[in-house]
């Protein structure tokens, strides 16, 4: 019996974070799809390993033990750089360092180099460039989530041959066959609303709000908050309700991904500053808009046909516009975003089929 491939995936998990652990949970299945007959066993870093384990049924190291972490190339065959934006110096320095370092160490150990599905940049600091470009160029293997990201490795210096083009693994998430009667999304129709704190969003609560209240007066449709990383998203949430005049509400039930992904099949409309929320919005077929406050939102609305306002400087008038144009078009948007959601689909599946040739050697 041959002995199972020891796979360690690497990413931003066990932050209870649900667009991570929705990466994950896609991962996770997209390589046991392919697998076949080869054995496998999948384990992660995490910062909560005994959540990780809960959730997602995997073993985990924690990710902040540099003894821990050599453990865990130790034991691997294979290094999965796992989906998410990790090398980017937008939100901290820190983070491509952190990455890019055990990646380092993984090539010193010999083991292979996996890129996921990345989402790349924005990089701006000249040094962690340089190491990106000449880390990542020792990969067997290179998957993006976006053209754009695509173009930025090419830019490092990454051959254009090492790269493919493929999609979010969030694609490759079951939703979960139902959902507890506290988790479900209002009956009628509702707009979902996944906020984050960030820049000069706090000041925009007041037009977010406003904007609310006039879609909930002409429509008749109350908005739900849906967090995706308490307590920060549920801070700012309760910032715009404060602020709103209509009965809106906030979600607090705790969802596995397989759960956040069914909830989305419930809404009307969704608006979102969490990238996942508007992945899983197209998934669903829900037209949404994106509040960028970071180029992977609006590279994700661009691919998906769908609006984008800065988060930054938001203004009431021109979002319950966006919302009234969306709800008003919002049969023909589905169609379009049905099919977009099974080209993705079939995209994200090439990261997990180069996966396994990059695995076999061919």
């Amino acid at each position: 019996m041959r002995r199972p491939l020891h796979i360690l995936v690497l990413g931003y998990y066990g932050f209870a974070n649900a667009g991570d652990e929705i990466v994950l949970a896609g991962i996770l299945r997209g390589i046991a799809s392919e697998a076949r007959q080869q054995p496998f066993e999948v384990r992660a870093l995490s910062a909560d390993p005994a959540r990780t384990l809960a959730v997602h049924g995997i073993r985990a190291y924690p990710r902040f033990s540099p003894a821990a972490i050599l453990s865990a190339l130790f034991w691997c065959d294979i290094l999965v750089l796992g989906g998410g934006s990790l090398i980017q110096d937008i939100t901290s320095r820190r983070s491509a360092a952190y990455y890019l370092w055990i990646c380092r160490v993984a090539l010193a150990l010999r083991r292979k180099l996996f890129l996921w599905a990345q989402g790349f940049g924005p990089l701006e600091d000249p040094q962690l460039r340089e190491s990106a470009g000449r880390t990542l160029a020792r990969a067997s293997g290179v998957t993006v989530r976006d053209p754009r990201s695509l173009t930025e490795l090419v830019g490092l210096g990454l051959p254009e041959s090492l790269l493919t083009l493929s999609a979010d693994p969030a694609f490759l998430l079951e939703p979960a066959a139902d959902l507890e009667e506290d988790s479900r999304a209002e009956a009628g129709p509702v707009l979902a609303v996944a906020l984050r704190p960030w820049g000069s969003i706090r000041r925009s609560c007041p037009e977010v709000a406003a904007a609310c209240d006039f879609f909930a007066r002409e429509t008749g449709i109350r908005s739900l908050f849906v967090p995706f990383h308490p307590p920060g998203d549920v801070e700012i949430s309760r910032r715009v309700l404060e602020s709103a005049e209509g009965s809106h509400s906030l979600l607090t039930a705790e969802l596995s991904p397989a759960e956040m992904a069914r909830l989305f099949h419930g809404f009307h409309l969704s608006l979102g500053m969490r990238l996942h929320s508007i992945i899983l919005s197209a998934m669903a077929a829900v037209p949404f808009a994106g509040l960028s406050y970071d180029p992977k939102i609006e590279r994700f609305c661009h691919l998906a046909g769908m609006p984008c306002l800065t988060a930054d400087g938001l203004h009431a008038g021109e979002l319950q516009d966006i919302l009234l144009s969306l709800h008003s078009n919002r049969e023909q948007a589905g169609i379009h975003l049905r099919a977009f959601a099974d080209e993705q689909r079939d995209l994200a599946l090439v990261s997990a089929r180069l996966f396994w040739q990059v695995c076999s050697g061919k």
